[in-house]
């Protein structure tokens, strides 16, 4: 059994399934395939919770999202892979085509007001950027956020604490999201600064819930408005770079 479906059968326990049910992919067999789909999940992974369902480019298989995790399972509820399939004619990464739909989705459900915002006057790009204050990347990245709001990208953070990589970062996103002015807070940590720490009503278990959705794993995780994932830590430079060839590439489409 791979990695991911031994933690998905020990930590998942709820079983729901949110899609229609499709189609099955070949009309001449007569096979219950998201029932069989389904079952066979349940097979290795007894308690993963489904998240949808759908009928996959890749002919004879279903796209199951697990939890923030991709699986393509035949319809006959015979063969599961769990990894990358490459369209190699389309040049496209399937799991990360669909990756991209659910990070892109996740995204657009978190209000304005559950971010802190770092724009210049007129952006070119926005990215969202799921954060960890005690995260060291995190804090490399925010030290040049001026420079990425100099290229034209505004960049709206997430609080996002790995309490599993450091015990006080929960403490420390709590702390920034209670204060007076959350920008300046936020800055602050990232500087080394020790916050006062306050406890106030806040979003974080919401947060941490859309990222898991999403299956980020590790801070800093830049998330474009088409839902791809542009890396963890990017240099500005670079990432104006990845940003324009994403817009001239998709300008050509």
């Amino acid at each position: 059994m791979s990695k991911f479906l031994f933690s998905a059968a020990l930590l998942f326990g709820a079983i729901g399934v949110h899609a229609d049910a499709p189609k099955t992919p070949d009309a001449s067999k007569k096979v219950d395939a998201p029932k069989t789909v389904i079952d066979a999940l349940h097979s290795v992974a007894p308690n993963a919770q489904v998240d949808s369902v759908e009928v996959s480019a890749l002919p004879g298989y279903y796209t199951v999202m697990v939890a923030g995790h991709v699986l393509y399972i035949s319809a006959d509820g015979k063969y599961l892979i769990e990894g990358q399939v490459y369209d190699i004619a389309r040049h496209v990464d399937l799991k990360e085509e669909r990756m991209a739909v659910a990070r892109r989705e996740a995204v657009a459900k978190i209000p304005k007001e559950q971010r802190l915002v770092f724009a210049p006057p007129h952006p070119k790009y926005k990215v969202t950027v799921f954060t960890d204050v005690d995260c060291p990347y995190c804090r490399q990245f925010h030290k040049q956020i001026a420079d990425y709001n100099r290229l034209g990208i505004e960049v709206d953070y997430v609080l996002y604490p790995l309490t599993q990589l450091h015990p006080n970062a929960e403490k420390q996103a709590e702390a920034v999201w209670c204060a007076p002015d959350r920008n300046s807070a936020y800055t602050a940590a990232m500087n080394g600064e020790k916050l006062a720490q306050t406890t106030c009503s806040n979003p974080l278990k919401e947060l941490t819930a859309s990222a898991m959705t999403m299956g980020l794993s590790g801070t800093p995780a830049i998330i474009a408005d088409d839902g791809m994932q542009l890396g963890g830590y990017v240099s500005p430079a670079d990432l104006a770079q990845r940003l324009d060839a994403e817009s001239n590439r998709k300008s050509t489409q």
